[in-house]
């Protein structure tokens, strides 16, 4: 049915018609179905005909020199895709001798297809539910699929990172992890543009299995140009014990539609979701985080903090769904937006279907202005007003990145918002700066690389 949509080298019938069932949800379906939304959301501004027409993965692709830095590193998995085409998959020996796989779509349809096809087909993801979701079905080009094997004795940290926007200007990519029985996995997915300032957009689907008493954590990092425009899906099917957090920073594209799944149905499964974001100029942010609960005695946290600046628009929304088997369920939900000037706007949308009465819970939302007594103390102790802004605006989200357990991600947000609210000055900063600003105990008298991690050179260098 689908065979005459082929794009994948080595693609199979079955995902050709899933490519058929995406193309037509995508050109027949209207962007929001869910009544609760209908006049909330955010919708693509790119032609429909050209996205479909520029999936086909193109050959040749490099590493920009501005990432040169990325293809030395050496000290942990690593896959790299500029424009839908995997340029670097490295694991380290010892790593492969002991199971874990990490290998690019076109990899695993010849060598791991069932894996593949359980995500795609089996999985909670289907091309007809959602116009956005089906355009990425209908022009996958590219993805990774990691497996990790029950009982790994150490902890696993994979980097998945996507430049796009140059020779090609469509990304359509899915992750799909299997965290094995046991298994500990830390993924950080970053989005990253380069290439003149022509258009450019990156969709991806990220489905995760965490398997009985596995841990896993998943961090995005969108840095993308504001020229491009990004959907991303990330989905996490939690088995008995599990616990997943997903950690997210959403920074650049002239549009983000973010959606956040969690299915809790092993007992006892536990899942964290932490998002900041900041826009300026016209950006627009469209985020949903979900928490369907089905399993007895699960625990589920949602934490989204957005900034809004100039002309900006961010939605936040979220529901949580607890199904009549789930008793002792604990859910949380809280979405706070902060908007400097007039001309920005947002929403927070949060809200509850609970069908049974053994649980707990509850959710918090706010859209405000910065609060000018806290402008006020802050001159009236010496502090210049520019400088007394920033400090609550970046204040406003430490509550949140405290939490985050990996302490590179902390500063590494922390930089990133630091040269966000920056504008064009933000690229001569230098991270070792922060180091004085926001003291962590642990961290007096360590050096940048220490704190910032591995990458440290790679960070200088973009910045």
């Amino acid at each position: 049915m689908g065979s005459e949509l082929k794009i994948m080298r080595s693609e199979p019938e079955w995902l050709s018609d899933l490519r058929f069932l995406g193309r037509k949800s995508f050109m027949e379906q209207p962007y929001e179905k869910n009544p609760l939304y209908v006049k909330n959301y955010e919708q693509l501004s790119l032609d429909p005909e050209w996205l479909l027409e520029n999936a086909e993965p193109r050959s040749g692709a490099s590493i920009p020199a501005e990432y040169a830095e990325l293809s030395s590193l050496t000290d942990e998995p690593i896959i790299i895709h500029v424009d839908a085409t995997p340029v670097r998959t490295y694991v380290p020996p010892e790593l492969s001798e002991k199971g874990l796989e990490l290998m690019s779509l076109d990899e695993a349809l010849k060598s791991r297809p069932n894996l593949v096809r359980q995500a795609l087909m089996d999985g909670p993801s289907r091309p007809d539910e959602d116009k956005v979701l089906g355009l990425i079905y209908a022009s996958l080009n590219s993805g990774v699929v990691v497996r990790v094997p029950s009982r790994l004795e150490e902890p696993v940290n994979i980097r998945s990172i996507w430049i796009f926007g140059g020779i090609g200007p469509v990304t359509s990519a899915t992750t799909i992890v299997y965290a094995g029985d046991g298994a500990s996995l830390s993924m950080v997915e970053e989005y990253h543009s380069y290439g003149d300032g022509g258009l450019g957009f990156l969709g991806h689907l990220i489905h995760i299995c965490d398997a009985p008493e596995s841990q896993v954590r998943h961090v995005a990092i969108n840095d993308a140009s504001e020229r491009h425009e990004l959907a991303v899906y990330k989905r996490a099917v939690l088995s008995n014990y599990a616990s997943h957090r997903w950690i997210g920073i959403q920074l650049g594209g002239s549009l983000a539609r973010i959606r956040t799944d969690n299915y809790l149905k092993g007992t006892g499964a536990r899942t964290d979701a932490l998002e900041a974001s900041m826009i300026s100029s016209r950006q627009k942010l469209d985020m949903t985080i979900n928490l369907h609960h089905f399993g007895e005695s699960t625990t589920g946290r949602v934490v989204a903090k957005s900034v809004g600046m100039q002309s900006s628009r961010s939605i936040l929304k979220g529901i949580i769904r607890i199904d009549r088997q789930a008793k002792n369920s604990v859910a949380y939900l809280a979405e706070h937006a902060m908007l400097l000037g007039n001309q920005a706007r947002a929403e927070a949308i949060p809200g509850l279907e609970i069908e049974c009465n053994e649980v707990r819970a509850t959710h918090s939302a706010s859209v405000s202005q910065i609060d000018p007594e806290q402008i006020w103390y802050a001159m009236s102790r010496g502090i210049p007003r520019d400088e007394a802004v920033k400090m609550i605006v970046l204040g406003f989200f430490e509550p949140l990145i405290s939490e985050v357990d990996l302490r590179e991600i902390r500063w590494n947000m922390r930089y990133l918002l630091e040269k966000k609210w920056m504008g064009e000055a933000g690229r001569e900063l230098e991270p070792e700066s922060l180091i004085d600003v926001y003291v962590e105990p642990e961290d007096v008298g360590k050096t940048p690389e220490d704190i910032f991690g591995k990458h440290y050179k790679y960070i200088k260098q973009k910045a």
